[in-house]
């Protein structure tokens, strides 16, 4: 079994376990990337999945029989969030609440309800009729570039300028809502504007 399998695998029990929830969740990091189709260097080596503050605990109790810890609130220098761990199907999950990355003057949160599944994409998982939410491309573009990885920046904008008005209403939300630098967003908006003629 590849590793992308065993990722629709854990997918596939995760969405069952949760199915009974109000709460909501959604993919993101390194798998989501893969689940678009983006080209990695390597496999992901876990499933990332967000989640808002408030629905930390419910979904926790229902993914509880995965589960190898219990929530606990993270703060680093960049990052701050409440994470929690769990083993699916031999998949490594992170389940990463109310997650707040804060990086030279920018602060950005990531609104699971608000701002990322409203301009979600579905991955239609291999063997199933079951499909999961994926963060929008502008959410990674923001985060890469917040954490420094430049490798990452690169693909993810030659991915956005395939179909850049695809991708506006996600970035400009996101932008509204959240704090960046004038500095931060001129940049930025130069390496989509450098993608999208390097694309054409």
């Amino acid at each position: 079994m590849t590793e992308q399998q065993r990722i629709h695998k854990a997918l596939a029990a995760i969405i069952q376990a949760t199915e009974q929830s109000s709460s909501q969740w959604i993919i993101g990091g390194s798998t989501s990337l893969m689940l678009r189709g983006i080209p990695l260097a390597a496999d992901p080596r876990d499933l990332d999945i967000y989640c808002d503050d408030e629905d930390m605990d419910d979904l926790y109790e229902a993914l509880s029989s995965f589960a190898i810890d219990e929530p606990v609130i993270s703060v680093t220098d960049m990052y701050r969030s409440r994470l929690c761990h769990f083993t699916v199907h031999e998949v490594q999950v992170e389940l990463v609440g109310g997650f707040r990355v804060q990086a030279g003057g920018n602060i950005y949160e990531t609104m699971v309800r608000k701002l990322l599944l409203p301009f979600s994409d579905h991955a239609y998982l291999e063997g199933s009729a079951l499909a999961a939410s994926v963060v929008p491309l502008a959410h990674e573009l923001w985060f890469n570039y917040l954490r420094g990885r430049a490798d990452r920046v690169d693909m993810i904008v030659q991915a956005f300028a395939e179909s850049p008005s695809k991708h506006e209403g996600a970035l400009a939300a996101i932008e509204q809502n959240n704090v960046f630098t004038i500095e931060a967003k001129r940049s930025l908006h130069h390496l989509i504007s450098a993608g999208e003629v390097g694309g054409l």
